[in-house]
């Protein structure tokens, strides 16, 4: 399954009210072979009310900063960290076939292996993003993504298919978790590996993304709504990022 790091589903936040700030003291704790934040010694918890804990003491860190920085109410959407940590315990654990399967899905539909046949400078922009990404799957990861220049749509290599399924399975949840909400964010398995790997910066994975609404919007003019989910989404890749270096 993809997963957005969405903030909890509380009742609480559908009608508008927010939990409250009750600690002064956030801490970093060491639980078991991890790590987890406790609020004036009371463990964060899931949605699903298993204490939070993370692989390591700098992720946790980061996380116990989200925490510090809450002011008078809890706002999940500004916790992407936690969130992160929340869907890696509460739905990457048990979640894994499912988490194939939409790999494989979104592998098959790639957005590198869909490139433009019109007009020349798109074309040739796309491949000055995604070639040098193609390229760098197959010779460090054994991944081969075929674009797809005909109308008899190919699909991809059962070997890739089946690469990309090995990566998320020997992932921890906590990479997993990671991967399942830049797939969908990027459109491309191709570009959250390689933002996974350090290959690509969240920058430069979003400009990669994103080549095709770039030439428009030079063509047409931007959009304010665009240039919202545009600001969204570069939050959401740097937050990525930032996991990732940290695991």
């Amino acid at each position: 399954m993809t997963y957005k790091a969405e903030a909890p589903s509380k009742r609480t936040d559908q009608i508008g009210s927010k939990p409250k700030r009750f600690w002064k003291i956030v801490e970093i704790k060491a639980e078991g072979a991890g790590f987890g934040v406790t609020l004036d010694g009371r463990p964060v918890k899931t949605p699903k009310g298993e204490a939070l804990s993370l692989p390591n003491f700098a992720l946790a860190a980061l996380v116990g900063r989200e925490w510090e920085a809450v002011e008078e109410t809890v706002d999940f959407t500004a916790m992407p960290l936690t969130r992160l940590g929340f869907a890696a315990l509460d739905h990457m654990k048990s979640g894994l076939e499912a988490a194939l399967a939409e790999a494989a899905r979104f592998t098959e539909t790639d957005l590198v292996c869909y490139p433009s046949d019109y007009p020349q400078a798109l074309i040739a922009r796309e491949q000055a993003a995604w070639g040098p990404v193609i390229d760098w799957l197959n010779s460090e990861l054994g991944l081969m993504f075929v674009q797809q220049t005909s109308l008899m749509a190919r699909g991809q290599p059962d070997e890739t298919i089946d690469g990309v399924k090995a990566i998320l399975t020997e992932a921890s949840v906590y990479a997993r978790a990671g991967l399942m909400a830049a797939i969908p964010l990027l459109g491309s398995v191709a570009l959250a590996l390689a933002l996974y790997k350090g290959r690509l910066s969240a920058e430069e994975a979003f400009a990669a993304s994103r080549v095709g609404e770039t030439f428009q919007k030079e063509t047409w003019g931007e959009d304010a709504e665009v240039q919202q989910r545009e600001a969204s989404l570069r939050r959401d890749l740097a937050s990525l990022d930032v996991w990732f270096r940290a695991l």
